[in-house]
């Protein structure tokens, strides 16, 4: 027998071989979980990729196919073998648009109006809607509702009474004195205070949509500025003026932007109120019926000389709000997330 007081052999370690085996089934499962995380993202991605790629040929592929229509000859325009390129670029068609349009005089007269019809617009809209969004009274819901309705309603439903208003203008008998005076009646078609008359009384262009814009931004600004300029004795207008004024310029871009948009791209109104004096909009649209009027031999009047002097009218006309979009377009941006106007 051995001996009991033996020393026992020491014992050998025993080592997990499961561990490492472990260790690689959690890091396969980890790259799994993030591969299968990834999948969606990717798929966004590229769903994201192609929906802005589509959207921009959307918006870009009228203004590229008036670009190369404009810059090319009229004989490319039989030739269906020309799509985006022209066989020769050629800047006659936009010089000779800019002559029959009589450019640079409709530019100033319609720069003039869309500005003054613009700025009075803002007058007048942010009066009301700073109005309606801190004086509560009585008939605020009926004026806001009035808003809402010039928004819904369009234009073409109150245009012949609109007309005739202007034609025989006798407000508070005024067009009686001007017939006594002169003998003649007083209308205001074909005059630019077509557009300056309903802009300063809040009626203008999309001025119902305007009110509530102002009216829901002052809603946004906290009242103790307002609290704090009455204790320094600011009378109301003086605290429209100078305190809620100054705070407001992001809203009032916004604003000026749209309405110098929507004035400058009219056609309706201008057509029916403004027959004599052509705004930019009712000049584009006669291109046509300007061109075989100055054909005196019959060289032109072919269709295709008409189509390529319309593009090229088409890119003069874009051109001043595009050329303004793009000067104001960082502050016009960052005004749209201030005010909360989304789409």
């Amino acid at each position: 027998m051995k001996d009991s007081t033996q020393a026992a052999a020491p014992a050998v370690p025993v080592t997990n071989k499961s561990k490492p085996v472990k260790e690689k089934k959690v890091t396969r499962d980890l790259r799994m979980y993030h591969f299968k995380q990834k999948i969606p993202k990717f798929f966004y991605s590229l769903f994201r990729f192609f929906f802005i790629v589509c959207m921009a040929y959307v918006l870009l592929s009228p203004i590229l196919i008036m670009l190369t229509r404009s810059l090319r000859t009229a004989q490319d325009m039989l030739n269906p073998s020309i799509v985006w390129i022209p066989s020769s670029f050629t800047f006659d068609n936009i010089i000779e648009a800019f002559k029959i349009m009589d450019y640079s005089n409709t530019l100033v007269f319609s720069g003039r109006v869309v500005l003054l019809s613009t700025l009075l617009t803002l007058i007048s809209c942010s009066m009301a809607g700073y109005a309606l969004a801190r004086y509560h009274l009585k008939i605020s819901n009926f004026c806001i509702a009035i808003a809402i309705l010039t928004i819904i309603v369009p234009m073409q439903t109150y245009i012949i009474p609109f007309f005739f208003q202007f034609r025989f203008f006798n407000f508070l008998w005024i067009g009686d004195i001007y017939n006594y005076i002169t003998g003649d009646l007083l209308s205001l078609n074909d005059t630019e205070f077509a557009y300056y008359l309903p802009a300063i009384l809040g009626a203008g262009l999309r001025a119902g949509l305007f009110v509530v814009v102002f009216m829901q931004f002052f809603k946004g600004l906290p009242k103790e500025l307002e609290d704090a300029a009455r204790v320094d004795g600011c009378s109301e207008a003086r605290t429209f003026v100078q305190v809620m004024l100054p705070n407001s310029g992001s809203v009032f871009l916004v604003v000026s932007i749209f309405s110098i948009v929507w004035y400058w791209n009219d056609y309706f109104f201008a057509q029916i109120m403004m027959k004599n004096k052509q705004m930019m909009s009712t000049k584009i649209s006669m291109i046509k019926s300007l061109v075989r009027n100055l054909s005196s031999d019959g060289s032109w009047g072919d269709g295709f000389t008409e189509t390529v002097w319309v593009f090229a009218g088409a890119l003069l006309f874009i051109l001043p709000p595009l050329i303004l979009y793009i000067i104001v377009q960082r502050f016009f941006i960052q005004s749209i997330e201030r005010t909360g106007i989304v789409g």
